[in-house]
């Protein structure tokens, strides 16, 4: 992917540092408004993850010309998006952080599109079990606030495939909260293994297969 940019408008009133993680095509930068100081991070999501990716498309023969695949790639653009809108709608109900805007961004080469996604700075689980004793009744809480925004999410019509430390935040109101993007839709789950840039050492070892489907 390339070097990420203040790209305009999104942030215009930004100062942004080098990327603290960069992998799989996602790269996250942290960033302040110079206004209010405040602090957020920018996450930048290349579609597709590699220039190679194209080649390997066109050598296979899974698209005819390079205009194809850029189509595909646009779509699982739209695809991000639709999971972006998804996680602020759920925010509006339990258990979810919102971004607080995002933009879509042609690659410099015109081979693929990026996608900036702008959200406040929270403290992610991982962190936080480095910095305090985990108490018996911190880890209740943990359990009830994601069953809540899990159910939240079941009831939206979405599964939530990408739980793990990481994705996890202390919200200001110190609520247990899911802060970015996993989301598949329930009336896929029957077409759907899970993809591979959801599989990590918290994934449930029975879907690991590339052959397993998917269900509630």
């Amino acid at each position: 992917m390339s070097e990420p940019k203040l790209i305009s408008p999104m942030l215009d009133n930004f100062i942004m540092g080098s990327p603290i993680s960069d992998h799989h095509g996602v790269c996250c930068c942290p960033a302040m408004e110079n206004e209010t100081d405040g602090k957020f991070i920018v996450k930048v999501i290349s579609v597709p993850a590699t220039p190679s990716q194209m080649d390997a498309l066109l050598l296979s023969g899974a698209f005819p010309d390079e205009a194809s695949a850029l189509a595909y790639f646009k779509d699982l653009t739209d695809g991000v998006i639709l999971e972006v809108n998804t996680q602020n709608r759920l925010a509006e109900l339990e258990g979810f952080l919102p971004y607080n805007s995002y933009q879509v961004v042609p690659m410099e080469s015109g081979k693929g599109y990026e996608v900036y996604l702008l959200s406040e700075y929270k403290c992610s689980l991982e962190k936080h079990f480095k910095r305090h004793a985990f108490t018996h009744l911190d880890a209740l809480n943990l359990g009830l606030d994601l069953c809540a925004a899990l159910s939240a999410c079941r009831k939206s019509g979405y599964l939530y495939v990408d739980l793990k430390p990481s994705n996890v935040f202390v919200s200001d109101q110190q609520q247990y909260c899911i802060g970015d993007l996993g989301f598949l839709s329930l009336d896929s789950l029957k077409y759907a293994s899970l993809p591979e840039k959801y599989q990590s050492a918290y994934t449930p070892p029975e879907i690991n297969d590339a052959f397993s489907a998917l269900n509630s």
